[in-house]
């Protein structure tokens, strides 16, 4: 994870300029799946895809930071690849430091493939477990595993991100092991459930599962590493001992902001489309709103062991306070692991 704190400026009382560090730009609604637990029910609503005009409108209307990282995400990035390449290239040109795409890998052909790989783009891809799992959660692992094959065999760097569910905790050490097979892999993300949109109905696992699951992780992650040249991170190790970041993330901050396709603006993807969270749009930004960020309760927090932790993601936190709960529970794993 990466550090965004705010810093007092040492030679002059005038207050640091609010300046966006993350940009997300959801670059279409459509979807080839139907992830049970999906925030934006993406495919299920009228497709709407972003133009560059609408982009560029953003990055000349925000307050876009030097070095600012982009995230091009959706709906699937790769079912509109000319979009993709077009808002990369804009954004590189704007002096972003650091572009990504988070794909579901069903869907990358050859164009694809050469865009990344030549534009030192980084991939995220979803995946929720092996075959069992995946195909009951997100669906067409077969595909994915092709295309995570094509992107190792091209020398493409990826991370995988795996939402926690009652039913994926227990794979999460034969999805590990899968990912071991795959040179260019690089990270595994946990994504705990956000019970919106789809995923509302979708039951959260106990923290004692969390837990479990975590350490049984951690334990086939140990044991890959010391087999493999390059190893294989989990994301949440670096969730602790970070004193120096004083905030969770960027949107907590208010430093970050999320365009969706029609242009209307969100502080994070798990708010698009509540109007409660919305920060006016690409031509008409509320910067107000984006700077007042995020706050999560704080409960609990005095008394918490775990050393310089960033404290609970915010957005999830005000989805359900029991979504937020399992957020600690990680934090203490990964702390007793450490």
């Amino acid at each position: 994870m990466h550090r965004w704190p705010f810093r007092a400026d040492a030679v002059s009382a005038t207050p640091e300029p609010h300046r966006i560090d993350l940009l997300v730009a959801l670059v279409t609604t459509e979807c080839q799946l139907r992830c049970r637990y999906c925030s934006m029910r993406a495919g299920d609503v009228p497709r709407e895809d972003l133009s560059e005009d609408t982009f560029a409108l953003a990055l000349k209307n925000l307050p876009i930071a030097p070095g600012a990282q982009l995230q091009i995400a959706g709906g699937e990035p790769g079912l509109v690849p000319e979009r993709v390449f077009a808002i990369a290239r804009h954004a590189r040109r704007g002096g972003f430091a650091r572009i990504g795409v988070q794909t579901n890998a069903v869907d990358l052909d050859d164009r694809f493939l050469a865009f990344v790989r030549e534009e030192k783009i980084g991939v995220g891809v979803s995946l929720d477990g092996p075959a069992d799992v995946n195909d009951f959660w997100r669906g067409r692992t077969d595909d994915v595993l092709a295309n995570l094959k094509r992107l190792n065999d091209a020398g493409i760097p990826f991370g995988v991100t795996t939402v926690l569910t009652r039913g994926s905790l227990a794979s999460l050490p034969r999805l590990a092991m899968l990912l071991a097979t795959f040179p260019q892999a690089r990270s595994i993300g946990l994504d705990l459930l956000r019970p919106v949109g789809r995923g509302d109905s979708v039951d959260l696992p106990t923290g004692a599962k969390v837990t479990k699951a975590y350490r049984d992780l951690s334990a086939t992650l140990a044991w890959i590493n010391r087999r493999r040249e390059r190893p294989l991170v989990l994301r949440e190790d670096g969730m602790i001992d970070c004193a120096a970041a004083d905030t969770y993330c960027p949107a907590e901050a208010g430093r970050a902001v999320v365009l969706s396709p029609s242009g209307a603006l969100f502080p994070c993807s798990s708010l698009v489309g509540r109007p409660e969270h919305a920060c006016g749009s690409a031509a008409d930004p509320d910067l107000a709103a984006l700077r007042r960020g995020l706050r999560s309760p704080k409960n609990g927090c005095a008394t918490c062991s775990v050393a310089g932790c960033r404290g609970r993601c915010p957005s999830r936190a005000l989805a359900s306070p029991k979504a937020a709960a399992l957020d600690c529970v990680l934090r203490r794993a990964a702390q007793d692991i450490k």
